[in-house]
């Protein structure tokens, strides 16, 4: 009759007979024992560690112990001395039954762990997924809407600690004649576009500005500037690498039109800042489009 594993364990002890004392105390129908780190199978990682090393010979050892890899934890044991590092400390010589059953639930706690770990990370996944717009893989119109109330928070409170005025600039930016693409060459063609423009906004903004698919073919960006100047040089850049990047990978010339507004020191709603620069947007199309209007 085949038993539960109650555990997997590797061994790892100065002596050899002290290794084969262990061994001999643990094996058993339900229970996996190895006792070199070599002999554990590829992709399989322990439940338990059962030592009498230190935590510094163990990580000089095994430089990449699933013991400081948060990807999958794995419990340990440590029999003698305590360094202040094991999850669970047994005498110099413990009996078989301490043994087995300080294994034994530990090893159900690790499985706990990892049960949880594997929760969390679907859970993360989950709240991502919900986050990004699926064709550009930028944010969505939801990521956008929390960072633009948390970036504006920051602002005020950068405003009242040290005086500085306008540092976030919010800029939307709208392709013009997008529809043309559409119904021209289809919404495949549509989505290319989309996704070209994806990929040049990451490639031209830096790590700290803020950049989402807020619907259709309207994006917006939150940029950490020193002043207008520096905003408008910025926004006009990047009206420039989106035609040329849109033209080099498909067929179509698309060109921008981005309106901006900086944050003024006299605060300002997240909803009232949008739609100021919403306003210079369509004052940038009205004024001709492929240009940059803000203030």
């Amino acid at each position: 009759m085949n038993h539960p594993i109650s555990a997997q364990i590797l061994l790892l002890a100065r002596r050899p007979d002290l290794a084969r004392s262990w061994s001999t105390m643990l094996t058993g129908d339900d229970c996996l024992v190895w006792r070199a780190r070599e002999d554990v199978p590829e992709g399989v990682v322990p439940e338990v560690l059962l030592t009498d090393w230190a935590k510094a010979e163990v990580e000089a050892f095994w430089p990449d112990s699933p013991v400081e890899n948060g990807d999958v934890p794995m419990g340990v044991i440590h029999v003698g001395s305590p360094d202040g590092s094991c999850d669970v400390l047994l005498p110099p010589e413990p009996s078989p039954g301490e043994l087995r059953l300080a294994c034994r639930l530990l090893a159900e706690v690790v499985r706990l762990r990892r049960s949880e770990q594997v929760s969390t990370q679907a859970q993360h996944k989950l709240r991502q997924k919900a986050l990004t717009d699926p064709l550009t893989g930028l944010p969505n119109r939801r990521a956008w809407d929390a960072a633009l109330d948390e970036r504006l928070a920051a602002a005020r409170n950068t405003d009242r600690t040290s005086g500085t005025m306008g540092r976030l600039c919010v800029a939307v930016a709208d392709l013009d004649h997008f529809k043309q693409v559409n119904d021209t060459d289809g919404h495949a063609a549509g989505d290319r576009v989309l996704a070209a423009v994806g990929a040049a906004l990451r490639a031209q903004l830096r790590q700290a500005d803020f950049i989402a698919r807020l619907g259709g073919d309207e994006f917006g960006l939150l940029l950490d500037v020193p002043g207008a100047a520096t905003a408008a040089m910025i926004l006009d850049r990047l009206r420039d690498a989106l035609a040329a990047r849109i033209e080099q990978d498909t067929t179509h010339r698309v060109t921008t039109s981005i309106g901006w507004q900086l944050v003024p020191a006299t605060g300002a709603s997240a909803e009232t800042l949008f739609a100021q620069a919403d306003k210079a947007l369509r004052q940038a199309k009205q004024a001709g489009r492929n240009r940059v209007r803000g203030g």
